[in-house]
């Protein structure tokens, strides 16, 4: 199984580089057609107990998908919000 394979290489890593993996902060994302029995197996050896789609990671979207307009429309929002401020900040002086 090639969740057997990624554990044996990720072990690897961690005896090379005397690093952990800190597994409660580690999470797995899943296609929509895998079943629930295999979803649990690959978490069980992996030993990564959260599965998860809408998180961010480094403040970005982990799941951009098809819709990079819609992925990113955040992004774009904040920058608005901050040059709406600049500018407010700019008119009242």
């Amino acid at each position: 199984m090639g969740a057997m394979e990624v554990n044996q290489v990720l072990d690897t890593y961690c005896q090379a580089s005397g690093q952990r993996i800190n597994y409660a902060k580690s999470s797995i994302f899943f296609s929509k057609g895998v079943p629930e029995n295999i979803r649990n197996d690959i978490k069980g050896i992996l030993h990564v107990p959260n599965e998860t789609l809408n998180e961010k990671y480094l403040g970005m979207p982990s799941d951009i998908g098809s819709s990079k307009n819609g992925a990113f429309k955040y992004l774009k929002d904040r920058l608005w919000s901050r040059i709406q401020g600049w500018i407010e900040k700019s008119l009242s002086t």
